[in-house]
């Protein structure tokens, strides 16, 4: 009968469904085992897998030298016994059955207790056995096997890069060695260096800091990452962004103006004599390398002096602007390297930068329509054979992001894209949110940036971790890890999967939920910042405790007073217990956050505590952690404890003042604490001839980590003052 075909067919269907499901299933890995980056193709096989400590030997196929391999596979031995359970690494020529021609991609077979890894390149070997000594990671430490599977992967884009900018600390060496070590094991291709005044320069020697890096020891840096298929290039500032060297009194004669130690003199040929030293320099600390980033961004106040101001008012601004970047970048090739630059200073001179950020289309249609014949001048003008780096921090399908994007593509110009691993005013934790759609900064950023980058062919992105509020290089290490991941395969996971798959690499833990966590620090974070100040952040240009210089491109160019010399107005008056209740009423708000944050003080720190006891490896991460939430912990305290104080009770006023002596100790405490993990990886603090540079990044206002906590230095001491009167 005919439904019973009908039936029939319908069964079998289902069963077609169900097959292609399973198939679909079986091609995953199992759960225990979570690989960064997502491979791009997993094939499940039949028959036995591998186990963790059954591998032995090495068999290497082809002319090539053995890779840099991790803990587990630097153990196998090259003994040629092809009874012993071995890893065949078979380097072969191009089209021999790889299914992507980049000298990245690799095959990886595990099946009968070996493993084989294909590629066409050495670099692709290399990747190779970094997934393997993951996969054996999750072997040993979930005591399971491996199953029989086929690997094949390669990376979606070409330039995977990592920014590491020393402007207002140094780390231990072995620090930038580690970070090599880890950037290489998630297969990161590249390192753009920024070095400031941390470099010993040799043509010019007074930029650098006596306690500087030498030539010599950044080459070696340079050689080791190359071993691990990484590239270092230097970035050297010029126009602008040039503290680090104007501040010294020999270069006073380069400067635009007078006074501002922010940008060079585009047209003095001593600006040029300078800046081509230190590329020289730099280019002799990365040896082989391609690029040269001559970073370029947020000139401001130029045109300004008497050798400028003629060409400004004749030809405009961005005539400057390019003048300096004609020739840095002609010496650049000259010496054999490919010149990047930011490209701010491009779209502003067109009048369409602000387009990136959120406007309404119409708002957009009209800026470009303006504009548009304004940036096809501009790039006309600009040299052919160079890098526009477009950098955006927030989400990035912003219509007029999108726009620029699709214009460079359109008119020919070569643009990657850079994310930032910290972006944001983050002092101790950077920003991660998860719930503010388009405002959206941290990790939704970058995995937003980085596959918006993939859908436009774009092949180069770059991770920044910029350090002019000096935050601790542990907090970079999740979102440098998140760009590793989406650049290599921008869709395999959702950000929940990937917090997972971190937890479990990098610590071999597992915590549900963990941006909860991360988000809760964050918002004490938040409260730390702001909670002794009257209005806004410890962070804002209007809320320095010092005299700012005006340094900064979006300053205009007028020299300020600086007479101020009690800042003691920025901070939160202390009860007056003449009028008992008046202050808690005022800061009522405030003291229900502090009530808040006191409360969930405990949950939080005993989840830090396990994940420091249990993570089998990286457990420095949660030291950082730990320190660092103790210490923004007490900023409740103090705030609770004055608000004890602020009473008619005379007993419970006592009790409030001895909390506040309290919470005082404690923060003294917290703060040594911070400085003696700090100073397990990095330098606190500077030597004591260097020659500061002080601007509004709150990293250049102190000469160590004390910058931190200039609010609590100056309310400490009005609390104190306030205790002696009573």
């Amino acid at each position: 009968m005919l439904w019973k075909k009908i039936l029939n067919l319908l069964i079998f269907i289902s069963f077609l469904f169900y097959l292609s499901c399973k198939k679909e299933e079986d091609n995953t890995l199992p759960e225990s085992f979570m690989i960064i980056p997502h491979p791009q193709k997993v094939e499940m096989l039949r028959g036995k897998g591998l186990s963790f400590g059954e591998l032995s030997n090495l068999k290497m196929d082809g002319e090539f030298q053995r890779p840099v391999m991790g803990h587990i596979l630097y153990q196998l031995t090259e003994s040629g016994d092809n009874g012993r359970e071995t890893l065949t690494l078979r380097l072969i020529k191009e089209g021999s059955g790889i299914d992507n021609d980049s000298p990245e991609s690799y095959v990886l077979i595990i099946k009968g207790k070996n493993a084989e890894i294909i590629s066409t390149g050495e670099a692709g070997l290399f990747y190779g056995c970094q997934t393997l000594e993951q996969l054996l990671e999750d072997s040993r430490d979930y005591n399971t096997a491996i199953p029989a599977c086929k690997i094949t992967d390669y990376p979606k884009l070409e330039y995977r890069a990592a920014l590491i900018d020393v402007k207002n600390h140094l780390d231990h060496m072995r620090v930038y060695y580690e970070t090599i070590d880890m950037l290489g094991r998630y297969k990161i291709n590249a390192v753009i260096f920024e070095f400031e005044d941390k470099l010993r320069y040799k043509r010019q020697p007074l930029v650098g800091a006596s306690h500087a890096m030498s030539i010599d020891e950044i080459a070696a840096l340079t050689s080791y990452a190359r071993d691990r298929h990484i590239e270092i290039s230097p970035l050297v500032q010029g126009c602008g962004h040039a503290t680090y060297i104007l501040k010294h009194e020999h270069y006073a004669k380069l400067l635009e103006l007078d006074w501002n130690i922010w940008a060079f003199c585009p047209l003095d040929e001593g600006t040029y004599k300078v800046l081509f030293d230190l590329y020289l320099d730099a280019m002799e600390a990365t040896p082989g390398s391609r690029y040269l980033h001559i970073g370029g961004d947020e000139i401001g106040n130029i045109g300004l002096c008497p050798r400028c101001k003629p060409t400004a008012d004749k030809e405009g601004l961005m005539s400057l602007y390019v003048y300096w970047f004609e020739r840095v970048c002609e010496f650049i090739k000259a010496n054999g390297r490919i010149p990047i630059l930011w490209d701010d200073m491009l779209l502003k001179s067109a009048g369409v930068l602000r387009t990136s950020s959120r406007i309404t289309e119409s708002q957009l249609d009209e800026i470009w329509r303006e504009g548009e014949p304004k940036l096809q001048k501009a790039i006309s003008d600009f040299p052919t054979n160079c890098i526009f780096m477009r950098w955006n921090y927030t989400m990035a399908r912003q219509p007029g992001n999108i726009r620029i994007l699709d214009w460079y593509r359109d008119n020919g110009v070569k643009a990657w894209i850079a994310t930032a691993a910290q972006s944001g005013p983050a002092l101790l934790f950077p920003f991660d949110d998860r719930d503010r759609g388009m405002a959206s900064r941290g990790l939704p950023a970058i995995q937003s940036f980085i596959q918006l980058a993939a859908e436009k062919d774009i092949n180069g992105m770059l991770c920044n971790a910029w350090d002019p509020r000096s935050p601790h290089f542990e907090t970079f290490r999740r979102g440098r890890i998140a760009a590793a991941e989406y650049s290599w395969n921008p869709d395999a996971r959702t950000l929940e999967e990937y917090d997972i798959a971190y937890l479990q690499r990098e610590y071999g833990i597992s915590l549900q939920n963990y941006s909860n966590l991360y988000g809760k620090l964050r918002e004490k974070t938040v409260f730390w910042e702001e909670a002794f100040n009257k209005e806004g952040s410890r962070q804002d240009p209007k809320n320095a405790l010092f005299n700012l210089p005006g340094i900064a491109h979006y300053d205009p160019p007028i020299k300020p007073k600086g007479d101020r010399t009690d800042f003691t107005g920025l901070l939160l008056e202390l009860p007056d217990l003449q009028r008992p209740g008046t202050w808690s009423e005022k800061y009522s708000e405030r003291l229900k956050q502090a009530v808040h944050f006191e409360e969930n003080y405990k949950a939080i720190a005993d989840t830090l505590k396990t994940l420091y006891n249990n993570s089998r490896r990286n457990r420095y991460h949660w030291e950082i952690f730990m320190v660092q939430h103790d210490f923004i912990s007490t900023v409740p305290h103090l705030l609770l404890a004055l608000e004890q104080c602020d009473t008619f009770d005379i007993a419970a006023q006592k009790t409030g003042l001895e909390n506040v002596r309290e919470a005082i100790r404690e923060f003294d405490r917290s703060w040594e604490n911070l400085n003696s993990v700090y100073s397990k990886t990095r330098f606190i603090s500077y030597p004591d001839d260097y020659v500061p540079d002080r601007y509004y990044h709150p990293a250049t206002q102190r000469e160590d980590l004390t910058f931190l906590i200039q609010v609590e230095e100056l309310f400490h001491e009005m609390i104190n003052e306030w205790m002696a009167e009573m």
